[in-house]
């Protein structure tokens, strides 16, 4: 699959952002696996493409961020960590 162009600016995809993030959504019976991956466009531009799977069909879906702590905050409902890591 090539990777969508960016949703704010149609710019093509420069580089992944992070590792993809996956799990499932749902409950019981109407689980549906994703696996959410972050991009940069050219411009500088943070999205995310989400593909989420359930019984032989697959959803693409785009969404435009501030940058990756605004998108963290979403995803953990948390502020980053201060810390450095390792510590």
């Amino acid at each position: 699959m090539t990777e969508p162009a960016c949703p704010v600016c149609d710019a093509p995809s420069r580089t992944p952002v992070g590792a993809p993030y996956v799990g499932t959504v749902g409950i019981l019976w109407w689980k549906r696996s994703f696996d959410e991956r972050l991009h940069r466009c050219e411009e500088g531009h943070v999205y995310s493409v989400r593909v989420e799977r359930s019984r032989g069909a697959e959803h693409v879906s785009l969404e435009a961020w501030e940058g990756l702590d605004e998108w963290m905050r979403a995803r953990t409902g948390s502020e980053p960590s201060r810390r450095p890591p390792g510590l």
